[in-house]
C-alpha cells in the first residue's frame, strides 16, 4: 500500500498533529525524503517522538521507514514522469502501475458490501466521472442492478431516499469537491455504505467513505497546448471490479 493510500485510510484516526503531519508531507513531499526526524520535526513545530508515533499508526516501523518509503515513492515517481520520457510509455506505464495495485489488494470487504447492498447508487461529480458512473451500471447490469444519479439538483435526493440497505459508489477527481464531500458526509451519518474512486492521493472524499479506490491519473503535458486529464484508468478500473466481482460470486456459490 502506498503511503497516500495509508494516509487516506487512518486519517479520521489521525489527532489534529497528526492531520497537520499529513498534509505538510504530501505538500513537501521531495524536501522530507531528505529530511533527519530533527529538522522534520522541526519544521512541522511537533515532537520527534510524535513522529515516529505517527510513522507506526500508518504501519510502518518508524520515522526511519517512513522517510525511506516517501524517497522510494518519489524516485518511482520520477521515473515515471522523466525528462525525455515518451507521453505514451508513461501512460501505459501508469496503467500497469494502476493494475499491479488494484491486483495486490484484497477487495472481498468491498466486494460484500456490494453483494449484501439492496441498492447501488452511482454519482459522478464531473463529466469524465458521470461517463464512468455511466459505464459502470451498464458493465454491471448481468449481476447487479445500479442505479446512476447525476445532476447537483438529485443529490440531496440521493442522500435522502439511501438507507443503511443501499450502497452509494461515488467518483470523483480530485475528492475535494465541497458537495461531493458534504453528500458522502450525509451518507455516512446514514450508516450508508461508501466507495470512493479518485485519483491517488490523500484527499478528504477518501478519508469520509468505507472503502477507497485510486486511479492512476495523468494530465497532458502543457507543451501539447491544450489542458486534458486522461479518463481512460477509471474504464480500466471498472472493468477490473466487474471480472474480480465476477470471480467473486463465484467462490462464494462453490462455497456454498
Amino acid at each position: 500500500m502506498r503511503l497516500e493510500e495509508a494516509f487516506n485510510k487512518n486519517y479520521n484516526r489521525f489527532t489534529e498533529n497528526e492531520q497537520y503531519i499529513c498534509r505538510y508531507l504530501l505538500e513537501h513531499k521531495k524536501e522530507c525524503a531528505v529530511m533527519s526526524i530533527t529538522e522534520f520535526a522541526g519544521s512541522c513545530h511537533v515532537s520527534e517522538s510524535m513522529l515516529v508515533r505517527f510513522a507506526k499508526k500508518n504501519g510502518l516501523a518508524g520515522y526511519g521507514e517512513l522517510k525511506a518509503r516517501l524517497r522510494l515513492e518519489e524516485q518511482e515517481t520520477e521515473e515515471a514522469l522523466g525528462p525525455g520520457e515518451e507521453l505514451l510509455n508513461t501512460v501505459t506505464d501508469s496503467y500497469h502501475k494502476m493494475m499491479d495495485e488494484l491486483i495486490g489488494r484484497g477487495l472481498d470487504s468491498l466486494f460484500e458490501k456490494l453483494y449484501r447492498a439492496r441498492r447501488v447508487f452511482l454519482y459522478g461529480s464531473g463529466s469524465a466521472q458521470t461517463r464512468a458512473a455511466s459505464e459502470m451500471k451498464r458493465i454491471f447490469l448481468p449481476v447487479k442492478e445500479m442505479f446512476h444519479i447525476h445532476g447537483h439538483d438529485m443529490r440531496g435526493a440521493l442522500s435522502r431516499v439511501m438507507t443503511e440497505r443501499d450502497m452509494a459508489v461515488i467518483i470523483s477527481l480530485t475528492g475535494e469537491s465541497e458537495a461531493t464531500v458534504s453528500l458522502a458526509r450525509e451518507l455516512r451519518l446514514r450508516q450508508v455504505p461508501t466507495l470512493s474512486i479518485t485519483r491517488l492521493g490523500n484527499n478528504t472524499l477518501a478519508s469520509v467513505c468505507d472503502e477507497n479506490l485510486y486511479i492512476h491519473s495523468i494530465t497532458l503535458p502543457a507543451r501539447y497546448g491544450v489542458e486534458y486529464e486522461i479518463s481512460t484508468p477509471y474504464f480500466i478500473l471498472i472493468e477490473y471490479l466487474y471480472l474480480a466481482y465476477q470471480e467473486f460470486l463465484k467462490r462464494r456459490l462453490d462455497s456454498l
